[in-house]
């Protein structure tokens, strides 16, 4: 063992001899330097990431209470709204009067609290007397929860979809679905006896607005807002409809009320802090918990600046101490010292750039004009390959948009820019499939100009053609974006219509019936009117294919023709084929 460390001590001699007491001095110097500035590097980041942390946890709990807080308060105004109306003196005369004034009533009040999608007032049978808009006015709610619970007293229900109010509504530009907060109130005479529910339909879009207004006002420190039911669904924020907490974890949120935790979304950390609504007053809160994220890296950030702080003050005590011990030395390097740390931060950056001229001697003068040129080279060889992305690009951009335009010319009827037979009937086979798969409900329109020989006789074909184009713009106008309309041949239309009941499917084919009735087609000076005739099908679990489907359709546009034109048909699945005309 002693001679090994002797021969270790010999060989450590041995180097020592081979260098010089200046650069000795400058190894110990940054040898000491770099561990002083390491530890307290370390040190400061660990305190800075500490500190930090907590600082942004009591910053993100206090963005979720106040977010939190101002949807509690919405709320409780809401319904202190819809109950002081109830209980309004002068609104006694009209529960049980006439169905008219009291609409009126209530769309004043829509008009003065805009956030209400629909209110109505429904009598103890659960009948409908009168709505804003006149929607729903006549249907029962007696099935309806908000209905229920009003008989007895204040309720509010959970964000959820109403299919039927939203089909009746006017269908957002976004195409997004809407979604409500049922608020209902019981109503009394001034005896105290129960004469019905008043409720409304809060348009659950004013949260989304009210998370982007929070984001918008956070300091710019990527706080990601999110509002999730007490089920732990996602009812406001990235991946909607989705389920965020669940078990032990979603129990142990709504037990504390308040708090934070980490976890990984989409494999970033994540600092995030929650709060659980409780009510405001006299509303009871529906457990809503609101959550404000932020990017673990942003309390690292900070912690990696403190550290970069100290590290720089300390490379710059280490270089005073460096320059003190070997000026001479670094006189003669530092010209290939610059050249080196010139040529690192070349690799590093993005894209080559050029170097500082140097001198010194004669060999660094050189190295200093060989490094130039070959930058000069390479950004040259570096232009000339970008010059030949952006044409391949630019081509291929080209061809993609060729490709969209012969695309949608093979699937539109160039008339009228409606799909053509052969497009149609794809998606139609599709829609068929998923209605088949799902136990959905799916309608077909069959709609063909009325005396149209007759207007190609009397005004020509082009006036002809404008009455084609004049009822294709009508169908188009009519149905919403996730129905489709082609055109079959001629003067005959075929429309499919999706998630839609027979009732619905009867008012919307005979809205479109009398909206092209009460149109007219002006070919030069020549008003010419126009009516069409409807056939309805529905479709049945017994079709075989959506051919089924239009044909039905075709026969009861043929009952229509039959029975006197411009009317609707419904031609039922049975083989008794009982007629309905709308």
């Amino acid at each position: 063992m002693r001679a090994l460390l002797q021969q270790a001590r010999n060989r450590l001699h041995a180097f020592e001899d081979h260098l010089t007491v200046r650069t000795q001095i400058a190894a110990a110097v940054a040898a000491l330097s770099i561990v002083l500035v390491g530890t307290l590097a370390a040190g400061a980041a660990l305190i800075s990431y500490r500190n930090t942390a907590a600082l942004i946890e009591s910053s993100l709990t206090q963005i979720a209470s106040t977010t939190s807080g101002r949807l509690d308060r919405f709320m409780a105004t809401r319904q202190q709204e819809i109950k002081l109306f109830a209980e309004l003196q002068p609104m006694q005369p009209l529960w049980q009067g006439d169905p008219a004034a009291l609409r009126s009533a209530l769309e004043s009040l829509q008009r003065t609290f805009s956030d209400f999608a629909w209110i109505g007032f429904a009598d103890t049978e659960g009948n409908v007397v009168a709505a804003t808009g006149g929607l729903l006015q006549g249907k029962s709610v007696a099935a309806r929860p908000w209905f229920k619970q009003g008989l007895r007293s204040v309720a509010i229900g959970d964000v959820h979809e109403a299919l039927l109010l939203a089909s009746l509504l006017t269908q957002r530009a976004n195409n997004e679905p809407y979604r409500f907060v049922d608020i209902a109130v019981p109503v009394h005479d001034a005896a105290g006896k129960l004469l019905g529910v008043l409720g409304g339909h809060l348009d659950w879009n004013w949260a989304s607005n009210l998370i982007k207004d929070a984001e918008a006002n956070d300091g710019n420190t990527n706080t990601q807002l999110s509002i999730l039911s007490k089920g732990g669904t996602i009812l406001v924020g990235p991946k909607q409809e989705t389920v965020r907490y669940g078990g032990d974890d979603l129990a142990g949120i709504l037990k504390a009320g308040v708090g934070t935790l980490h976890e990984t979304v989409d494999e970033r950390q994540m600092l995030t802090a929650f709060h659980v609504g409780k009510g405001h007053r006299d509303y009871q809160g529906l457990n809503w918990i609101v959550t404000a994220s932020q990017p673990a890296s942003v309390a690292l950030a900070a912690a990696i600046s403190s550290a970069q702080t100290i590290l720089a003050i300390g490379a710059v005590t280490a270089l005073i101490g460096l320059s003190l011990a070997m000026l001479v030395s670094r006189r003669i390097a530092g010209p290939i010292i610059a050249i080196t740390g010139e040529a690192d931060r070349i690799g590093r950056a993005h894209g080559p750039t050029m170097l500082a001229r140097q001198s010194g001697s004669a060999e660094v003068v050189q190295l200093s004009r060989a490094l130039r040129s070959l930058l000069r080279r390479i950004g040259l060889a570096e232009e000339r390959t970008r010059e030949a992305e952006l044409r391949a690009t630019e081509n291929a951009m080209q061809l993609q948009e060729d490709m969209l335009k012969l695309r949608q010319l093979a699937d539109t009827d160039f008339m009228t820019g409606l799909m053509n037979r052969r497009s149609f009937l794809a998606v139609a086979d599709d829609a068929v499939a998923f209605c088949r798969r799902y136990k959905r409900n799916m309608a077909t329109l069959m709609i063909d100009i009325d005396h149209f020989k007759k207007i190609n006789d009397t005004h020509g074909h082009a006036a002809g053609d404008d009455a084609i184009k004049r009822v294709a713009e009508i169908v188009s106008q009519s149905i919403r974006t996730t129905d489709k309309a082609a055109r079959f041949g001629g003067e005959e239309f075929v429309v499919l219509l999706r998630e839609i009941d027979q009732e619905t499917a009867v008012l919307l084919a005979d809205r479109i019936r009398t909206s092209i009735e009460s149109a007219t087609v002006r070919h030069g000076d020549i008003v010419i009117p126009i009516t069409v005739s409807v056939g309805l099908a529905l479709f049945d679990e017994r079709d075989r294919d959506v051919q089924d489907v239009i044909e039905r359709a075709d026969q009861g546009l043929y009952v229509a023709k039959k029975t006197g034109r411009n009317r609707t048909f419904l031609m039922p699945a049975t083989d008794e084929r009982a007629a309905r005309a709308a």
